[in-house]
């Protein structure tokens, strides 16, 4: 079952799932960036749950032309059984904007098996270059 979960972010359950799609996590940072989104009107954030435990999460900010996949994780023991795609499907059933997504190569496998289209970007960072990957799902 998929459920808003906006308003409970907070918790360490929830940090324990979602820390995997942030940069250098701590408790701190994520208490941080969970209060940016449930004040920003523009954010949604859903949650998977089974059995009632929560094993899947994405989040997500709407613009008047496009539904950006902030972040999106699943539970390590629960990856692979189809959650991602689970909460990627809610997201997309729920607007008719094309989704996308910006993520390093380790997510790109996933983006690509669902039918997003890559395209990779090339970022300097302190004279440091890195690949990103923008993903885009056009379905409507």
């Amino acid at each position: 079952m998929i459920k808003n979960i906006k308003d409970i972010l907070c918790i360490q359950e929830i940090y324990d799932i979602y820390s995997a799609c942030m940069f250098e996590p701590t408790f701190d940072k994520f208490k941080i960036k969970a209060e940016q989104m449930q004040n920003d009107s523009s954010v949604s954030v859903y949650g998977y749950f089974s059995n009632e435990k929560i094993i899947g999460v994405i989040s997500t900010r709407e613009t008047d032309k496009t539904v950006e996949i902030i972040g999106i994780s699943v539970d390590t023991k629960e990856r692979h059984s189809g959650v991602g795609t689970k909460l990627i499907d809610y997201v997309k059933d729920k607007s008719s904007k094309p989704i996308i997504a910006e993520t390093d190569s380790d997510a790109v496998v996933f983006y690509k098996k669902y039918g997003f289209n890559i395209k990779e970007v090339i970022v300097s960072k302190s004279n440091t270059y890195y690949s990103r990957y923008v993903c885009t799902l056009n379905y409507k």
